[in-house]
């Protein structure tokens, strides 16, 4: 199983929070037991991780991009990004795998494009940047039409908290034919279980900054 760790991204500096309350994050630093510092680039060289999930949150929140130092990372690192991406144009040629989320795209332009992933964004409901779902479950089955990667279940209200949502992880391994990527919430306990599921991988955060997960893990990218 793979595993990504959890980076995101706010005026050039790596940050923490929880549940997805994101006026409250703070730099990493300031909460990381593994780390010393917040600057992007300079803590993908201090820790050399093999993989990551990056989401630039000044793109998802319109207020800038940090893309430029993004990709120039993604030469070096396996990663998966969350660019709060408006077009299937503005992910094309990067050193990444873009990640269109529920949150700020409409999925459905995503016919004929195959080189990417889909984040299914929930917090405690689903956040449907197209409006056009009645449901998660009928989000689920439109996916099934799409070639991707992996789909990404994402439980934002669960971010930081080690209380993962494995009824909403449950219904998608009903549902989906795709590689599932999930995190938010989960404790060192939960790897174990979400591998015997099946799951292709998982993105860790907390657990890895606060020392409850053994950081050779993380940093191989494999349990």
């Amino acid at each position: 199983m793979k595993v990504y760790l959890a980076v995101d991204v706010k005026s050039g500096l790596v940050v923490w929070g929880k549940s997805g309350k994101r006026s409250e994050y703070v730099p990493i630093e300031r909460v990381s037991k593994v780390v010393r510092n917040s600057n992007l680039k300079e803590f993908f060289e201090e820790l050399k991780v093999k993989r990551a999930y990056v989401a630039d949150l000044d793109r998802i929140e319109g207020r800038g991009s940090n893309l430029e130092v993004i990709d120039e990372i993604g030469r070096k690192v396996e990663l998966i990004v969350d660019g709060g991406f408006k077009s299937v144009e503005e992910a094309l040629n990067r050193n990444f795998t873009p990640i269109f989320a529920t949150e700020t795209f409409d999925v459905r332009k995503l016919e004929g494009f195959e080189s990417c992933m889909v984040s299914v964004d929930v917090k405690e409901k689903l956040l449907d940047a197209s409006k056009s779902f009645g449901s998660l479950e009928e989000l689920l089955e439109y996916l099934n039409s799409l070639k991707l990667k992996a789909v990404i279940i994402l439980p934002i209200h669960s971010v930081g908290t080690y209380s993962f949502d494995f009824s909403l992880l449950e219904k998608a391994l009903d549902i989906l034919n795709h590689k599932i990527i999930t995190g938010g919430g989960l404790k060192p306990e939960d790897l174990d279980v979400v591998k015997e599921m099946g799951i292709y991988g998982v993105i860790v955060g907390t657990a890895f900054h606060q020392g409850k997960i053994d950081p050779e893990i993380v940093l191989r990218g494999e349990f």
